[in-house]
């Protein structure tokens, strides 16, 4: 073959990506620019014209609120464009935010609006932020893996022979700088007449990777379980976690968590979780379900007519129902019934309350 004819299709390829790229780039070009333009035309006045609201200035002294400052790098990550397009939409009332925040979707079409949005999440700056649209909803059972500021009440009871037994678990967790959030948690337990805590487990989660486009979020975490009572045992509970949008309907997250005894190892596990959630609305006063599957395979398996399957299974259908309009007070509800070796329990139920602080005072946003 002639060495001019072979460089052919390599020169062929090269001029047909630099055409794609001649393409795509003023397409992105022309939407940042006229997302800075409608910004500049429209927000600016209120908001600064590089995002960041000016409080000595007459007309912000005479809204009575100052408004949102998109220059802050981690204000700007906490919400996805998905929920400020509803205030920017309908108004800040939609979501109980002020009502000075006008609504715009009379005035600029849905592809003005994402334009907007996509310029003000610019304004933030170069950081390293996992963008608020990668903040899944909490499951009950599979670890999240997006670092939150919040307070939740987690409750399980759960029905099997002789006493049941009831378990209260009050978590904080809270964001230090851009990747890592801290856990500060402790559980109270009850079985028949013993009432007492079981453990206090401070803990952290850091990102190990983020792509808000991509929409996916990985992260490592882990808890030590300090005892709080004679009958309970050390515990490292190290854990990684992911998270994916699969669509503007469904999300997916998984983990895998490894339950190890400090003083007896046979009595650790190993646990692997997923979950399916349905969003099927950008609103978060909604109910939204999912459906959670979990295997644990436990280090100690005996023998005899006790002896444990090599994998527990079971299914936990659950629900989500946000009670505020911002959707920063929700509660989680699901059973689990376990598929096999049900010897082990006949079911379980649980309920967390969840507080976003972030996002305003528990009794804000009703």
């Amino acid at each position: 073959m002639n060495p001019q004819e072979s460089g052919k299709p390599v020169l062929t390829f090269f001029l047909s990506l630099l055409m794609l790229t001649a393409f795509i780039n003023p397409a992105r070009a022309d939407d940042h620019s006229r997302g800075a333009e409608i910004f500049q035309a429209n927000c600016a006045v209120c908001h600064g014209t590089n995002g960041e609201p000016d409080p000595d200035s007459e007309l912000v002294k005479g809204l009575g609120v100052v408004p949102a400052n998109f220059a802050d790098a981690l204000f700007n990550s906490r919400e996805g464009e998905t929920e400020w397009k509803l205030v920017v939409t309908h108004g800040g009332a939609a979501l109980a935010f002020s009502d000075k925040m006008p609504a715009f979707g009379e005035t600029l079409s849905e592809e003005d609006i994402d334009a907007t949005l996509e310029y003000i999440k610019t304004l933030g700056g170069e950081h390293d932020y996992p963008d608020g649209s990668l903040n899944l909803f909490l499951p009950i059972r599979t670890k999240k893996a997006f670092p939150e500021d919040e307070w939740v009440w987690k409750q399980r009871y759960t029905g099997e022979d002789g006493d049941n037994q009831w378990k209260n678990t009050l978590e904080y967790e809270f964001r230090v700088g851009e990747r890592l959030q801290g856990v500060l948690e402790v559980t109270h337990e009850t079985e028949g007449g013993d009432n007492e805590f079981g453990h206090f487990e401070p803990g952290f989660k850091y990102v190990l990777k983020h792509d808000k486009r991509a929409g996916f979020i990985y992260t490592l975490g882990g808890n030590l379980g300090v005892p709080l009572n004679g009958n309970a045992e050390w515990e490292l509970l190290p854990y990684l976690a992911f998270g994916k949008i699969l669509s503007d309907s469904w999300t997916m997250q998984g983990s895998g968590r490894l339950k190890l005894s400090l003083e007896e190892w046979d009595h650790g596990s190993a646990e692997f979780a997923g979950i399916v959630h349905w969003t099927h609305t950008p609103w978060p006063r909604s109910v939204f379900p999912a459906l959670e599957l979990v295997a644990e395979m436990p280090f100690e398996r005996g023998s005899g007519a006790d002896k444990k399957s090599a994998v527990q299974v079971s299914v936990l259908p659950q629900v989500r129902i946000g009670l505020s309009k911002r959707g920063h007070v929700a509660v989680n509800a699901g059973l689990e019934l376990p598929l096999n070796d049900t010897d082990r329990y006949d079911w379980r139920a649980y309920a967390y309350l969840i507080w976003d602080f972030a996002d305003g005072g528990f009794f804000e946003g009703w």
